[in-house]
């Protein structure tokens, strides 16, 4: 009988352990993320626009929302999913029954959301801009808030009365000027020539110059005037206006500084009382007294008519009532016309009686 052959063991190799190179051993990246890819045209998008800090994050928060409202990427948005989403924005809060966003704010977005959508419609990222049938809420024409005679002394009493009276009357003096609080902070000294201010930095890029009453001129100098007493050699290039504070001394006094300011005084006063309610003041108040409106829109610089509008719409008043009297020979019984009350302003008003 043949012997049967047994098959003979397989020997198992030895396990050798061979040393890895790390740096040449780098994880396998995933592709990105196409949501990422949104993100990134929103940034593309910013760095193109140059915007100042504030804008550029009004415009981001924006562009957020319909990030979060959607997961769609760019190329798939519709005119259909825009019509849905200003029909989110305009929703109302069933407990509250009203709309949980104003008109305004829906404006807003949907017209930055436009831009948005129109430069990358320019830049060939996609085919059509889904955004061209939208159109957006109407607001009704804004009301200029500009703040009264006895108003205005109040404010100055209580400046006077607080704390760094020497920097505020300064402060408020330019801010009645027009000037947006951006563009006051951004000011240096050698922006003030001793008879106006050159607005370097500003909104939209509107630079220009804004002369200044004799009351705002002396207010000024005494400011930088008390900072050298109190030792700080004001350079040029030093801020126009600084902070006092122990954390922040005579650094620039910041968007938010102002605003801080701005907000003490309200309390004090009761007044609602904020930078921008100084610039419609400054420009309401010339209106009335009979400047020129373009010449106003220059000292401004606004760059819309209709914007400018809420300005003029207290003149045309006084000056329809005005009319009224003269036509019905009943002046006997007119009422003092706001342009001479308002005349007697001291923001707007040279010592020498000159307006300006």
């Amino acid at each position: 009988m043949e012997a049967i052959l047994k098959p003979k063991p397989r020997t198992i190799p030895e396990i050798q352990i061979i040393p890895v190179d790390r740096a040449h051993s780098k994880p396998q990246t995933r592709p990105p993320d196409p949501k990422d890819l949104r993100a990134l045209r929103v940034e593309e998008f910013l760095q193109a626009r140059s915007l100042a800090p504030r804008t550029e994050k009004a415009y981001r928060q924006d562009l957020q929302q319909f990030l979060e409202w959607t997961e769609r990427r760019w190329a798939d948005v519709t005119p259909r999913q825009m019509a849905q989403f200003k029909a989110h924005l305009m929703r109302k809060d069933e407990e509250r029954e009203q709309r949980v966003l104003s008109d305004a704010t829906v404006r807003r977005v949907l017209g930055t959301l436009k831009n948005f959508l129109g430069w990358m419609t320019q830049s060939r990222y996609l085919e059509f801009d889904p955004t061209l049938q939208v159109e957006l809420p109407k607001l009704t024409e804004p009301e200029a808030q500009n703040l009264n005679d006895a108003e205005v002394a109040q404010i100055e009493q209580a400046v006077i009365g607080g704390s760094l009276p020497e920097r505020n009357l300064a402060l408020i003096a330019v801010l009645m000027h027009g000037l947006r609080a951006s563009e006051v902070s951004a000011l240096n000294r050698e922006d003030f020539d001793g008879r106006r201010l050159t607005i370097r930095v500003a909104k939209a890029d509107s630079k220009g110059a804004v002369p200044l009453t004799q009351d705002a001129i002396r207010r000024v100098e005494a400011y930088l005037s008390w900072r050298q007493t109190q030792g700080e050699m004001v350079q040029p290039t030093s801020p126009l206006f600084v902070s006092h504070s122990r954390r922040n001394a005579r650094k620039r006094l910041s968007y938010e500084g102002i605003r801080k300011v701005m907000e003490a005084i309200s309390l004090k006063t009761g007044i609602a009382f904020h930078a921008h309610r100084c610039r419609h003041t400054f420009a309401t108040n010339l209106v009335l007294k009979g400047m020129n409106p373009y010449h106003v829109m220059t000292l401004t610089r606004h760059k819309s008519v209709q914007s400018f509008r809420r300005y003029t719409k207290a003149a045309d008043q006084a000056a329809a009532e005005a009319a009224f009297y003269e036509t019905t020979d009943d002046s006997a019984h007119a009422p003092k016309p706001l342009s001479a009350k308002l005349s007697e302003s001291p923001q707007i008003q040279n010592e020498d009686g000159s307006t300006s």
